[in-house]
């Protein structure tokens, strides 16, 4: 999730690019980096603890389902791109795509037994709504790239802390 993240977090700076000095631009890519090193290492670091966690219950067909429902989002996706795209609606992909991908989360939650993926998916939906209603009432694309990216970005990082000490 954290390398989602990080691809978010790139759509959301993009929409800054016109409007802030390379130096602050600069800072922020050091502190994006800075996070996403962070929540590996402390990853990486809790995966070795020895703590007792409660054994999860995950579905026996989990895999399959994984599979099916990332194949769906990726169909999804594209198809939204296109049919955007070919309406001249290239504002509203990333809130389509983030409709998407919070959407994917939510037969995950209990296909994985990660109750985390519930919030994930829809904050994410939110996220998506919001941002489509931006865009309707007239806001700038540019803002309203940097409010999703930005906030899924958040959202996704938030949700791999989460799985990382929860196990």
């Amino acid at each position: 999730m954290s390398v989602f993240a990080s691809l978010w977090e790139i759509l959301g700076v993009s929409g800054l690019i016109s409007r802030v000095p390379v130096r602050v631009l600069f800072v922020l890519a050091v502190l994006a980096v800075a996070v996403a090193v962070t929540a590996v290492v402390v990853t990486v670091r809790v995966g070795t603890l020895p703590v007792h966690r409660p054994a999860r219950r995950v579905a026996p067909d989990s895999l399959r389902v994984f599979g099916q429902v990332n194949l769906g989002q990726t169909v999804a996706v594209v198809v939204a791109v296109l049919l955007l795209g070919l309406s001249g609606l290239w504002s509203y992909v990333p809130a389509a795509v983030c409709l998407i991908v919070g959407l994917h989360f939510l037969p995950l939650a209990r296909s994985f037994a990660q109750p985390q993926f519930w919030w994930t998916g829809g904050l994410l939906v939110l996220l998506a709504f919001a941002a489509a209603s931006a865009l309707a009432a007239g806001g700038d694309p540019a803002d309203v790239r940097v409010l999703t990216g930005l906030g899924a970005a958040c959202v996704l990082w938030a949700a791999a802390l989460h799985v990382s000490l929860r196990g």
